[in-house]
């Protein structure tokens, strides 16, 4: 039994057929003092194991609090690239195994009910492109 073969179409009339849409997943290091979840420091050489708390390490009975300026934060990058802003959203731990987490959770925007904090992103740009045309990116929201 031999594989099927397949007739590549030429470059030019892929071009000519198809519009070329681009995702991207960009993920940021914002300027805060401390982390999202918790109030510990998050100074950049500090000492290892130096900047944790019972939040950090995932200790039964600690409740994580959300950094108010983090989704300040969110928002505005939000705003800067066209988003919708969503009203409300819901923040969920995932449970599986990390091998670098020895908690074995993340907290994140996972819940399908919460929305991601900005939708329906969009930036154009002109840079790069053959004879200054205009390019516009689109995109959904990320949690």
């Amino acid at each position: 039994m031999s594989a099927p073969t397949v007739d590549l179409m030429d470059y030019a009339d892929v071009i000519a057929r198809f519009e070329p849409v681009l995702g991207m997943e960009v993920h940021v290091e914002l300027s805060t003092a401390t982390k999202m979840f918790c109030g510990c420091p998050t100074e950049f050489g500090a000492e290892p194991n130096t900047q944790v708390c019972p939040v950090c390490l995932g200790l039964p009975g600690s409740l994580p609090v959300v950094n108010e300026k983090a989704v300040e934060s969110a928002i505005r990058i939000g705003l800067a690239l066209n988003c919708s802003i969503t009203p409300w959203g819901r923040f969920a731990r995932k449970n599986y195994f990390y091998p670098d987490q020895p908690k074995n959770y993340q907290i994140s925007q996972y819940d399908e009910r919460s929305p991601p904090t900005a939708t329906s992103r969009w930036c154009s740009m002109t840079a790069g492109l053959p004879g200054g045309d205009r390019a516009r990116a689109y995109g959904g929201g990320h949690r």
